[in-house]
């Protein structure tokens, strides 16, 4: 009977994909380890020590007289004492009595060192990978910019320290129809009228404007057609000086037409204030500025 193609969730642009076939997603075992969460990462550690640690213990439970004072055939009492042996404690209430004995010891010390070394390096590289510290509006609005119409998404840091040279990039899910009749999709990059941002402290709008023939139009018009619309952003943190990164996704229903974000950003006794209260909250525009036609 033949397998069933490998089937693999994977997150593209912000939203689910699977991949079918291929290699097996399980064959990176550091990238499988750094991608699980800490619940998870803590399990394996936890079940690998006592693991390691039960095979040991076995083995000197096979091996009386090896051990001095162990009971012999306790596989309890090896298992303490690989652990002691393991994480080279050395109470010295048990310790080998044997040359087979020694040898089975050092050959643990040695994958000791290994195991330790290895957990050290995947917990430091757990916490040192990006993160993301940034909030994004909930949904994507169309109105004015300058007096002209435009797409726009607001961003804000959740960190008390600002993020240094914030580059941001705006995309779209493009649908195109080829001459044969064949269609492919591809993230598209949508122009920003400012995609840097030297130091973000405070609340940032990604803006693009839209021109009358803008394919983002079309896209939104067209209800039989998946709308997608994905947001990314990276800068570095000033106060760990470690890269972070965000995302977020917006479908046709998380974009609001004729809106505008409600002011966030307000000065008191000289003080620049920031409230995320009304960080998601928008208006309706009173004179609409894009009406979207269906037909």
């Amino acid at each position: 009977m033949p397998r069933s193609p490998r089937r693999q969730i994977v997150q593209m642009g912000g939203f689910p994909a699977v991949k079918t076939g291929g290699p097996s997603p399980y064959g990176d075992l550091y990238y499988g380890v750094m991608e699980m969460s800490w619940p998870w990462f803590i399990a394996l550690v936890s079940a690998s020590f006592v693991a390691i640690n039960l095979v040991f213990g076995t083995i000197y439970a096979l091996l009386p007289g090896a051990i001095g004072t162990m009971e012999p055939g306790s596989v309890i009492d090896g298992f303490f004492f690989s652990v002691d042996t393991l994480g080279t404690v050395g109470y010295g209430v048990m310790a080998p009595v044997t040359r087979l004995g020694h040898a089975i010891a050092a050959v643990e010390i040695l994958i000791g060192l290994f195991f330790s070394a290895t957990i050290t390096g995947l917990i430091f590289a757990r916490f040192a990978r990006p993160r993301e510290s940034l909030i994004f509006s909930d949904v994507a609005v169309i109105g004015r910019y300058l007096g002209r119409r435009a797409l726009m998404i607001r961003v804000a840091s959740k960190r008390s320290r600002p993020l240094a040279d914030v580059t941001a990039q705006m995309s779209w899910l493009e649908t195109v129809h080829l001459g044969d009749g064949r269609t492919f999709r591809r993230l598209s990059e949508l122009p920003l009228v400012r995609s840097s941002n030297p130091m973000l402290g405070l609340a940032w709008t990604l803006v693009h404007i839209l021109d009358d023939d803008s394919p983002v139009l079309t896209a939104l018009a067209n209800a039989n057609d998946r709308f997608l619309l994905t947001l990314s952003i990276s800068g570095i943190d000033t106060l760990l000086a470690s890269q972070s990164l965000g995302g977020k996704r917006y479908d046709r229903e998380t974009v609001l037409i004729d809106h505008e974000f409600v002011d966030v950003i307000s000065e008191e006794n000289g003080t620049t204030h920031l409230d995320l209260r009304g960080f998601h909250k928008t208006v309706a525009i009173a004179e609409p500025v894009l009406t979207i036609d269906a037909s």
